[in-house]
């Protein structure tokens, strides 16, 4: 398993005891220190320019090579008030200006870390009301300035991760169809998807189903993992709820060539962190070892039979003991 690599997010180093959301002003450094107290994890994502507020990138690198973790990406956030009528769909042209300038701004910064992957997450570019939104003029707006980003150096990549809703009431890129029509639209060779599991089920898409279609057109550049009930973004231990959808996704990934990083984007409400995070990797570790077998001795295995394929699974999951085959 050493050439997985595990990555996770700094904020969920600042949870715990019943907080569910950072404030923003939580001591980076040390939640990077303790991020690297994680057996097996990797790597870590920054937040820009969330996390870049307080220290410096200097001390920030430092941080992150004490910690003997590497920065794979950085995951941009448009703060609101400034952006919370939208980023890239803000009917203000100077406020979309700002949105294209804040992501230029870190892919030099994503350079400086021996990184090659920006992350966008267009929280704020939705709607609440019928007539609220121009979606025609938002969508053209939002193709124009990932056109701009993207060309401001075509090395690094650029994703996009999408969310039905939440903070907006919908979101413009509310499916896994909807951002590859965007991506369709921008023609550049270095915009992507990022796929959130919390996400894509509160979508009522299948993680694997849609990650499939990602791999098949070389667009999915990141994958974010967790669990949910699947109404809302819960951001649970990966497999808790969804087990046998988290090992049908390993089984594309695995299948498909899938190469990026393993990132969790969980949210340890009432859990240590450190040993949630333990937990994660210890989990997903299992599982892709189980898809990699099932890889192995099923490659062709979905073959449109249910009985064919639900005893391997379930053998899979609970082994050969309990894999009784039903005949009648």
């Amino acid at each position: 398993m050493s050439s997985v690599k595990y990555s996770t997010r700094v904020n969920s180093f600042a949870l715990g005891k019943g907080k569910k959301l950072p404030t923003g002003d939580e001591p980076v450094l040390e939640l990077i220190a303790l991020a690297g107290t994680v057996p097996g994890l990797t790597s870590l994502e920054l937040n820009y320019p969330e996390h870049f507020k307080h220290d410096s990138v200097e001390d920030i690198k430092t941080a992150v090579e004490r910690a003997g973790l590497d920065v794979p990406a950085l995951q941009l956030r448009w703060p609101s008030p400034r952006f919370a009528n939208g980023a890239f769909t803000n009917a203000d042209a100077e406020i979309r200006a700002e949105a294209v300038q804040m992501v230029t701004e870190a892919i030099d910064l994503c350079t400086s870390f021996g990184a090659d992957h920006v992350l966008l997450w267009p929280a704020h570019d939705g709607y609440e009301y019928p007539l609220q939104m121009d979606y025609t003029k938002s969508w053209a707006w939002m193709v124009e300035s990932l056109r701009a980003v993207a060309d401001h150096n075509p090395a690094i990549r650029v994703s996009v991760e999408y969310k039905p809703a939440d903070p907006r009431g919908r979101t413009i890129l509310n499916t896994t169809g909807a951002v590859m029509n965007l991506i369709n639209d921008v023609d550049r060779a270095n915009v992507g998807v990022t796929l959130d599991f919390g996400h894509l089920l509160m979508a009522r898409e299948n993680p694997a189903q849609s990650a499939a279609m990602c791999l098949q057109s070389g667009k999915l550049f990141g994958l974010q993992l967790n669990d949910s009930h699947g109404v809302a973004d819960d951001g649970l231990m990966v497999g808790s709820i969804h087990l046998s959808e988290t090992i049908e996704l390993a089984y594309y990934l695995i299948r498909e060539g899938y190469a990026g990083t393993y990132y969790f984007d969980t949210d340890p409400v009432r859990e240590n962190p450190i040993e949630e995070c333990a937990m994660n990797i210890m989990r997903m570790g299992a599982i892709i070892e189980m898809a990699r077998n099932l890889v192995r001795d099923h490659p062709d295995l979905p073959t449109g039979h249910a009985l064919d394929s639900a005893p391997i699974l379930w053998e899979t999951v609970m082994g050969e003991k309990w894999n009784h085959t039903v005949s009648v």
